[in-house]
Order: structure tokens, then C-alpha cells, then sequence
């Protein structure tokens, strides 16, 4: 990753006024110069695969941290509805009512057999023999939904 690339993913703190540097391209670009600066690293740039990814890892909470408090202080009332800024758009919308179904004693009863269900049909997945419920019926074996995934954690 050359010079300049590592500027874009790390960015850099400008002298004039202190502010954070970040450079005004289309997401389309973002995306593209994303994928390119991992191809050289791949191909044997200047850092290794898992410095790139410390590194990425680190900016990525950093500036996920950053954007969550920026938007603490950017209100509605301010800016309005809808507000276009450096080649982008902040808007604002509610998330909607979520109701409250557990109050519901229906609902919470069929959610507790849901529960139970499901451990009856994991305990039927993983056993050799034939599984009964309560009232004498076969339990049966289900199929894998969504297969397991190797996951890469990271912890700093």
C-alpha cells in the first residue's frame, strides 16, 4: 500500500484548523479504492495482511465511535427534514413504535412453547436414536438451515 493509500484509510489530522481530513468521493470510488489497496496488499505491498486488518480494524471503531457522538449533536430542528452536505444527504426518520407483545398472555405462552419446541428439535438433531415429545410423538430430525461459517474475531 503506497503513500497515498495509506493516507486514505488511516486519513490524517489536517494543521490548518485541526480538523479531521476526510476527503469528499463518491461511495462508488470509496468502495473501489477500498478494494484496490487490498489487492496490492495481497500482492505484496508494504504492510502485512494482519497489520492491514489491525489497522482497518482499529480506524473502523474509531470511526464508528466518531460518527455515533457526531450525530449527538445534529438535530432535526437545525437542520431539517432533509439535509444535502458535501455530496451527500443527512436525513432524518423515526424507527417506528415497536410494540410490546409480552404482554400479551397469548402471545407469551405460544413464544415459551416456541422455545421449548426448539430444544426438542436440537436435542433430536444431534441424537442418534428417535426423540418423543410429551404427547408421544416423533420428534423429527430437521435440516441445517443456514450452514456454519468460519468468523475472523479480533480483539484490541
Amino acid at each position: 500500500m503506497g503513500a497515498s493509500s495509506r493516507e486514505f484509510l488511516l486519513m490524517r489530522m489536517e494543521e490548518e484548523e485541526g480538523r479531521l481530513y476526510v476527503p469528499s468521493i463518491p461511495k462508488k470510488e470509496i468502495v473501489e479504492k477500498a478494494q484496490q489497496d487490498v489487492q496490492n496488499i495481497v500482492n505484496g505491498g508494504e504492510i502485512t495482511l494482519e497489520d492491514a486488518l489491525m489497522d482497518s480494524v482499529r480506524l473502523e471503531e474509531y470511526l464508528k465511535t466518531f460518527s455515533k457522538e457526531l450525530k449527538k449533536h445534529i438535530d432535526e430542528e437545525t437542520f431539517g427534514k432533509s439535509y444535502d452536505h458535501k455530496g451527500g444527504n443527512i436525513s432524518f426518520r423515526g424507527t417506528g413504535d415497536r410494540l410490546d407483545y409480552e404482554q400479551d398472555e397469548v402471545y407469551s405462552t405460544i413464544k415459551e412453547l416456541l422455545k421449548e419446541r426448539e430444544e426438542l428439535l436440537k436435542l433430536a438433531y444431534k441424537s442418534k436414536d428417535m426423540i418423543f415429545d410429551a404427547e408421544g410423538v416423533e420428534v423429527p430430525k430437521v435440516g441445517i438451515k443456514t450452514p456454519s461459517k468460519q468468523t475472523i474475531v479480533i480483539k484490541f
